[in-house]
């Protein structure tokens, strides 16, 4: 009979993951999860592995939430334009109103981690691949609905609205400026052909 942990772990994760939004993984010390979890090294170690092990884990957690609700905007059956517009000002909304403004912990993963970490960078890859994915996936179905045109070039519309979402997360950080961010988004619709 195997021992149950004592604690929630997906809880645990969950409290890690904010650990490492908010601070990077460099400035990220064990202690600061243990503090974060309230387990000792002990245990951190015992459930997660190394902090290398534990940061890929709540990475790749953030980056299934990230994009299965994604993948849920994009699917809501509304016109093609509202469902991007709004996906995208929300994601503005989400910066803006962070009190900390974290960000977007896959952006912070592909500045801080990927030129030298290859897991990371097979994450960001993957995460980004996924994104393109669910945009290619919602404009198909605009072009079958008729929306856009039939000779939509649907990946490169796809691949710049996946540039979009971390472009925006980056700005939201720099520039929290919700009118100039709004008028960017105005501008990136354009994309969308008639």
């Amino acid at each position: 009979m195997t021992r149950q942990r004592g604690f929630a772990e997906d809880e645990a994760l969950l409290k890690i993951m904010q650990v490492f939004w908010t601070k990077g993984y460099e400035a990220t010390s064990v202690s600061d999860l243990c503090e974060a979890t309230g387990l000792g090294r002990g245990s951190l170690y015992a459930a997660f592995g190394s902090k290398q092990e534990v940061y890929e884990r709540s990475l790749r957690r953030y980056v299934d939430v990230t994009n299965r609700r994604l993948r849920d905007q994009l699917s809501r059956q509304v016109p093609i334009r509202q469902v991007v517009r709004d996906l995208l000002m929300e994601r503005v909304e989400d910066s803006l109103s962070a009190q900390d403004r974290p960000g977007c912990l896959l952006v912070g993963a592909i500045v801080e981690r990927a030129a030298h970490d290859p897991t990371a960078a097979r994450i960001a890859h993957d995460a980004m691949s996924a994104t393109q994915a669910a945009f290619a996936s919602a404009l198909h179905a605009a072009r079958a609905a008729g929306e856009i045109p039939g000779g939509a070039d649907v990946a490169s519309i796809s691949a710049f609205f996946t540039t979009m979402v971390q472009g925006l997360r980056v700005m939201s950080i720099s520039v929290p400026d919700r009118g100039l961010l709004t008028s960017i988004i105005d501008t990136a619709l354009e994309a969308l052909p008639e």
